[in-house]
């Protein structure tokens, strides 16, 4: 028989921490707001740089979710 794959938990509201620190680098990567919008010649970029960035940011420093310190 094989063995079912066990499905991950959920993760809830408080299992989420450490993105005080995210508001904080907001500001600091604003001005990377409009870098390659010239390029964008039919005006609908939805993925602004700074917002990039902040989700790289976020991959790099979500470690590995599963509880495990």
């Amino acid at each position: 028989m094989e063995a079912k794959p066990t499905s991950k938990p959920k993760i809830r509201e408080r299992d989420v921490r450490g993105l005080k620190y995210f508001d904080q680098l907001a500001p600091l990567l604003e001005r990377l707001h409009d870098v390659g919008c010239d390029r964008d010649s039919a005006g609908n970029r939805s993925l602004h740089f700074d917002n990039y960035c902040m989700l790289v940011l976020l991959y790099l420093g979500k470690g590995k979710g599963d509880g495990a310190q």
